[in-house]
């Protein structure tokens, strides 16, 4: 793609990562010298009106935050049929790690040999509203250890969502949901976790989905029947290397479409998050996204 002439606006989150506001300043500046349109949003609301006023002005947003950032950023260029890319200020990062950009110096090559690359998404129907998820969407242990993540300050990265799942482990808990796959419903008892991936990559790098784009057009989804506390220990191990396929209580599968619910009335089994944050309570109709959502890379990458 040829970059010439083409307008960019940088949309940072200034809550995302640990950096101060200059030091983004001058990270942005280092890495696009000439005169960037940098602003800073106040929030999630405002992100999404900078971001959708800049796609009808066919100007390309660079989302300066973590996976929530790049999650408000990616539906208006969905919406509006614009081109995106990321620099990684957040904590976690998933989407920008599975589209090669993991720092400053990753990021500069999408000005020297960029390529526009059509991503896979996941498209959520809650019963009042519509969202979508860039790398991972689950319930059960992936919901609380990022509920857990949200409160611990300072950490980022796996090491953030590592300690977040262990301290989930003092009261290891499983969950009964209803799941229907293709129309056809199952009752899975007593599940530990339970994730539709459309990327591989969550809670700040660690491998959960190796299997997520074997299949184009399919949703990768894995569930673990209840583990005991040292079972779930050494899976954790395995999730971050992304070898934890082969353990007896994981599934995994490639499916077109499922629909979550639970008839749990506790806090912890509604709810549902993805990209990091709070996405919204079950039921949830999960789908591969069908629209467009184009990402500016760098043209030196294995994704396609």
């Amino acid at each position: 793609m040829n970059l010439k002439n083409k307008k960019f606006i940088f949309i940072v989150n200034p809550k995302s990562g640990k950096l101060s506001k200059e030091k983004k300043i001058k990270l942005i500046s280092d890495c696009f010298p000439s005169n960037p349109d940098i602003v800073f949003a106040k929030d999630s609301e405002e992100t999404s009106v900078l971001s959708a006023e800049a796609f009808k002005n066919k100007i390309i947003v660079i989302a300066c935050g973590g996976d929530g950032t790049a999650n408000l950023v990616a539906n208006q260029a969905i919406i509006h049929n614009g081109i995106m890319s990321i620099f990684p200020f957040g904590r976690g990062n998933d989407f920008a790690k599975f589209i090669g950009i993991n720092n400053e110096r990753e990021f500069k090559k999408i000005f020297i040999k960029p390529k526009v690359f059509n991503s896979e998404y996941l498209d959520l129907f809650f019963k009042d509203t519509h969202k979508i998820c860039l790398t991972s969407v689950g319930v059960g242990l992936l919901s609380e250890a990022a509920f857990r993540a949200s409160k611990i300050p300072l950490l980022q990265g796996s090491l953030l969502y590592t300690i977040a799942a262990l301290s989930c482990f003092i009261n290891l808990k499983s969950h009964s949901y209803l799941v229907n796959l293709n129309k056809k419903e199952n009752l899975i008892d007593k599940m530990t976790i339970l994730v539709a991936a459309s990327t591989p990559y969550a809670g700040g790098g660690m491998h959960i989905a190796p299997d997520a784009q074997k299949k184009r057009n399919k949703i990768n989804l894995l569930y673990a029947k209840k583990v005991s506390r040292i079972e779930a220990i050494g899976l954790l191990g395995k999730v971050i290397s992304g070898n934890h396929l082969g353990h007896q209580k994981v599934n995994n599968s490639h499916i077109k479409s499922c629909k979550i619910d639970t008839n749990e009335n506790n806090f912890w089994a509604p709810l549902v998050y993805g990209d990091g944050e709070y996405l919204g309570d079950l039921p949830v109709d999960i789908q591969k996204g069908t629209k467009r959502l184009k990402l500016l890379i760098p043209n030196n990458e294995t994704i396609d």
